[in-house]
């Protein structure tokens, strides 16, 4: 398939030639020193506008991972996003990839049950068997670096068998469920809060206790409506940046 067939019409086409831009970056294809194509060649090679590849390239610009310089071109100076843990948002399938290039380390599990809390914020039923891990997030290729997230995560019982994964596979763990028990994510409720971060997070994040912070919490739905999964990540400030983009139906 062509890289211009891939450049779809459900979202900006700017935004799917960044990603592409940043998936071949990230992957080697555009290895740091090298230069990206022209924006001539980039036009013809995903069939979009000159205004289309400055806006995309604008994007990874802001990622930190290219730099451009007038009479020589635009190059590649970095494999990873400076900005931490980078998280862009324009779909559903976005926000389940988004912790793509990240993996989980210094993993833990224990079996449980839902309590008053979990059954009020996880919306489980009250005395329903889980597991919860509790993990800290980095990066892939560097995991020495400061943690980008702590997270805790409490999945249904019958989902236990996912500890083979978690800590082994780059991405979230809604993501593993689905692709291990074959359940389809229909829906994801999200809520941010800033917070400031307590001191015993503090000392596994390498904070300052009082730093602020970001607090993320996602139920994720399955087929059968009801929530599989209660995750809860806490990214400091600085480690973590949130995007999105909406844009209006044509018909609207």
């Amino acid at each position: 398939m062509s890289d211009t067939a891939l450049i779809g019409k459900t979202q900006p086409r700017y935004i799917l030639v960044a990603r592409r831009l940043i998936d071949d970056i990230t992957t080697g294809r555009y290895p740091v020193g090298d230069l990206l194509p022209t924006e001539a060649e980039l036009c013809i090679q995903y069939g979009v506008s000159r205004h289309t590849v400055r806006e995309a390239i604008r994007e990874v610009i802001g990622l930190g991972l290219v730099a451009r310089r007038q009479g020589v071109g635009t190059r590649v100076v970095s494999q990873t996003p400076s900005r931490g843990y980078s998280h862009m948002l324009t779909s559903f399938d976005d926000l389940l990839r988004f912790a793509t290039g990240t993996s989980l380390v210094d993993v833990t599990s224990e079996d449980t049950v839902a309590d008053a809390r979990l059954a009020e914020r996880g919306q489980f039923q009250r005395g329903q068997k889980l597991v919860r891990f509790e993990a800290l997030r980095v990066p892939s290729d560097d995991t020495g670096a400061l943690p980008l997230a702590w997270s805790e995560v409490y999945v249904l019982a019958a989902y236990a068998d996912i500890r083979d994964d978690i800590g082994k596979r780059e991405g979230a763990i809604g993501w593993f469920i689905e692709q291990r028990y074959g359940v389809r994510i229909m829906e994801i409720r999200q809520e941010i809060v800033a917070v400031n971060v307590d001191e015993t997070l503090a000392g596994k994040l390498r904070v300052a206790p009082g730093s602020p912070a970001l607090r993320i919490e996602r139920c994720y739905v399955g087929d059968d409506g009801e929530v599989f999964e209660y995750a809860v990540s806490v990214s400091p400030a600085d480690r973590y940046s949130f995007a999105m983009r909406l844009t209006r139906d044509a018909a609207g």
